[in-house]
């Protein structure tokens, strides 16, 4: 039977279509991509998170977990199939009304479930079958699970919102909470997740989901990153195969509240796991494709060699369509930025072009850089727009390979990140929560009027189920840095 006559034979029956088949997804057009296969990520319904709160009934067989936030590629199955890593984020979160603390106005998320511990997912693809999620655990610190709830006022990892209950009622804060965004795993076999609250590098135990250490700002990771954005740390995270691991920025830091939409780049961290040496390196956004610098955004991160990653850039452009580009990224010739200012002593955040080529470092002896700050250098493979994709944000990838030869590859892995299926809503005039005020009671207010006849609502979204595609490259990875 022709595949097209497969593909209505099933959507007449309501079954879900997992795979396009080749011969439906016609060969890409694209001067770098062959071909592209789509699959939607299948999860077991024991793997659903159990849901009976304010808004259960509109979430029946309970709320299905999102395994979009970090994905990478373990090995192949004795079957040639493909296994993957990937790792939700904090849980099932929405946007909120804000927080009316007397004068104070405070942002805030609900959680559905508060007390949901991120958990590492592993996946499974027939390449002529479906994707499918085989099992999973949770993380953990000291034996107890943690929560993706954030950390409180004052510390590193504070995102500077309230957590809520779906009554509107303030949570707890978590010492220990997560918001993973990133996942990868050395040769010794353990994983090393990216948060993107404090920011953190957690090293996670692969069997029990243990984390046994954690990275902070100042606590083993430099200082200048706690001066990123409320809930924009750490997006992608890699390791070499030299054992390294890295870690990206999701997006500009906002230093003293007032670099967040003018900073040329954003930081790429290193970090030696043996010795505990840091170094830095500055990845140029595409800013003036964004109508503030502060929209850039990074999906992901995966490392080819030592000094060869690619990464997702992403967000809406300055012309309002989203854009979701992977680049290939080469930090070889990059400066160190440890230690590094403008010559009037400001970090390099505050400068502009022409502001970053006098530096000065950490003796207080001023460099004049002829060619400006040596940034990471930077080459578009191509838009996953171009090729179909659909969802808002792409969150994880993956280089399909050997271990030790991913630059003889050419097969990426792209995962969608659909927020766990869930968006919040108010019947009022404005639908958006954040339009209206909650005090502490739960209590909705417009202003400081009490509201009667508003109600906020949960419901599911209209991001579609998680994506993973599998896309094949025209030539190997390594002749794209080889010629350019």
């Amino acid at each position: 039977m022709p595949a097209c006559l497969v593909a209505a034979v099933l959507a007449a029956f309501g079954m879900a279509i997992t795979r396009v088949d080749a011969a439906e997804m016609q060969p890409s057009e694209h001067a770098n991509v062959m071909g592209v296969a789509r699959y939607v990520l299948q999860i077991p319904p024991a793997e659903y998170l159990a849901y009976s709160g304010r808004f259960g009934d509109k979430f029946p067989q309970g709320l299905p977990p999102s395994y979009g936030s970090g994905l990478r590629f373990q090995d192949y199955g004795k079957d040639a199939s493909l296994n993957f890593l990937a790792v939700t984020d904090r849980g099932p979160n929405t946007d909120a009304p804000l927080i009316k603390a007397g004068e104070k106005v405070l942002a805030s998320k609900v959680f559905l479930t508060p007390d949901f511990a991120p958990r590492v997912g592993f996946i499974n693809v027939q390449r002529t079958g479906s994707a499918k999620l085989v099992s999973s655990i949770a993380l953990k610190q000291n034996g107890k699970a943690i929560s993706g709830r954030p950390t409180g006022p004052g510390s590193s990892g504070f995102s500077g919102e309230i957590p809520l209950g779906d009554d509107l009622k303030p949570l707890r804060f978590d010492s220990l909470g997560l918001d993973p965004e990133g996942i990868d795993f050395d040769k010794a076999g353990n994983l090393w997740i990216s948060d993107e609250y404090g920011p953190f590098i957690a090293k996670v135990n692969s069997q029990s989901g243990e984390v046994t250490q954690r990275y902070s700002p100042g606590m083993g990771l430099p200082e200048i990153l706690a001066q990123r954005q409320p809930n924009r740390g750490f997006e992608g995270i890699a390791v070499t195969p030299g054992g390294k691991v890295v870690a990206i920025m999701q997006s500009t830091l906002d230093i003293n509240n007032e670099t967040k939409g003018t900073a040329q780049f954003l930081r790429i961290v290193t970090l030696d796991p043996k010795s505990g040496a840091t170094q830095m390196f500055a990845y140029p956004h595409d800013g003036p494709v964004y109508k503030k610098k502060g929209n850039a955004k990074i999906g992901d991160l995966v490392a080819i060699d030592e000094t060869h990653f690619l990464l997702i850039e992403q967000g809406k452009a300055r012309n309002k369509q989203l854009r979701n580009v992977v680049y290939l990224v080469d930090i070889s010739a990059a400066q160190d930025l440890t230690g590094l200012t403008l010559a009037n002593g400001k970090a390099l955040e505050y400068g502009y072009a022409n502001d970053l080529a006098l530096v000065k470092n950490s003796d207080a002896i001023a460099t004049n850089v002829s060619a400006g700050l040596r940034m990471a250098r930077k080459i578009p493979l191509f838009d996953l727009r171009e090729l179909g994709w659909k969802p808002e944000k792409s969150e994880g990838l993956a280089i399909v390979g050997k271990a030790g030869k991913l630059a003889e590859a050419n097969e990426l892995a792209v995962i969608s990140d659909n927020d766990f299926g869930v968006k919040a809503r108010m019947n009022g005039v404005e639908d958006d929560p954040e339009a209206y005020f909650v005090d502490k009671e739960g209590v909705l207010l417009d202003s400081k009027v009490r509201l009667t006849d508003v109600k906020f609502q949960i419901g599911p979204g209209s991001e579609p189920a998680t994506q993973l595609w599998i896309i094949q490259l025209r030539k190997p990875l390594k002749d794209f840095f080889a010629v350019n």
